[in-house]
């Protein structure tokens, strides 16, 4: 049975850290920024790819594997010392990796990408840091480019049709678009902000239901997300297809999301939304236990809520072409 975390426990995968340079709060400040690298695709990581990511000039730079593992881990963490390989002992989804990544990386941004992106040397600068600092963002995103460098459709919107919800993928037109969440996990990270929202639900093991979640509970608490058009970063193959097809993470983004509302200061999950999600559950018994857990969870949050779905969606700014 799937159960609903409150924001401070995840679902824990085991792991081991392999290299890199820990800092020592007692002598140094933390790094304002840490560059986090999700691995897919079963491609090794190669000599060339962390030359180009030591060129950066990144003080710290973590990279999660899966449990099979490459045996050149050692060697590779001889020649790049700023790197910090995290072998996770068992499979985890997207979310629980940059989960994972954020909380073991140091700096007070987290830059996540995978390793079939690529980051032009210009894209990080002093100036871009001072400028997250004022913005005060739980996340910003880049603009990403196909093989072919046309810009892909990052900006996710969303907006109900017939009380239906529809995700709509437009491409970043201006800069600090809104987006609910960060396309392919990527962008750069508040980690103190991220930790605080809770991260990425590690019960919903489905991608695109995962980022939904996170993308509805970081504006209902909120945050926001917007993208820098100047921070410009390329796809070295073509971007992956989300999966939306309703599952069980669906059914809990549904009662964790679309099923709360808002009003004064709180939020709440009223019994009679069970009805519309019963339906969704596999037995009367199982539905009700899972209807609980999330009542629950919302009644230890409730204070966090600034507005429901419906309203995020009502009020979402699009700029004018």
């Amino acid at each position: 049975m799937n159960t609903i975390p409150t924001t401070s426990k995840r679902l824990r995968i085991s792991y081991t850290v392999v290299g890199g340079a820990r800092n020592d709060p007692a002598r140094r400040p933390p790094a304002p920024l840490s560059l986090l690298v999700l691995n897919r695709g079963g491609r090794l990581f190669n000599q060339p790819f962390f030359e180009e990511l030591a060129a950066l000039g990144v003080e710290e730079i973590v990279s999660v594997e899966g449990p099979a593992v490459s045996y050149r881990i050692e060697g590779l963490s001889r020649d790049f010392p700023r790197v910090k390989f995290l072998v996770l002992h068992d499979a985890a989804s997207p979310g629980e990796q940059v989960n994972i990544g954020v909380e073991e990386a140091g700096g007070e941004f987290v830059f996540v990408i995978w390793n079939d992106i690529r980051i032009p040397r210009s894209a990080i600068s002093q100036r871009l840091i001072e400028r997250l600092r004022q913005q005060k963002l739980l996340c910003v995103v880049p603009l990403l480019q196909n093989p072919r460098l046309e810009t892909v459709p990052t900006i996710m919107v969303p907006a109900f049709h017939a009380k239906r919800l529809k995700i709509l993928a437009l491409q970043p037109s201006a800069d600090s678009m809104m987006s609910l969440f960060p396309f392919d996990y990527c962008g750069l990270y508040s980690r103190e902000r991220f930790t605080v929202s809770g991260g990425y639900d590690s019960s919903m093991p489905n991608p695109y239901w995962q980022k939904l979640d996170f993308g509805f509970r970081s504006y209902m608490w909120g945050e926001k997300v917007l993208c820098n058009t100047s921070l410009r970063l390329g796809y070295t193959s073509e971007p992956p297809a989300d999966d939306a097809t309703p599952d069980e993470s669906y059914k809990l983004f549904f009662l964790k999301n679309l099923c709360i509302r808002c009003g004064g200061d709180s939020g709440s999950l009223p019994f009679s939304r069970f009805f519309p999600y019963f339906p969704k559950a596999a037995s009367l018994v199982g539905g009700l236990r899972e209807f609980r857990e999330a009542r629950r969870w919302v009644a230890i949050n409730r204070f966090r809520f600034k507005q429901d779905a419906r309203g995020i969606t009502d009020l979402w700014e699009v700029p004018e072409p």
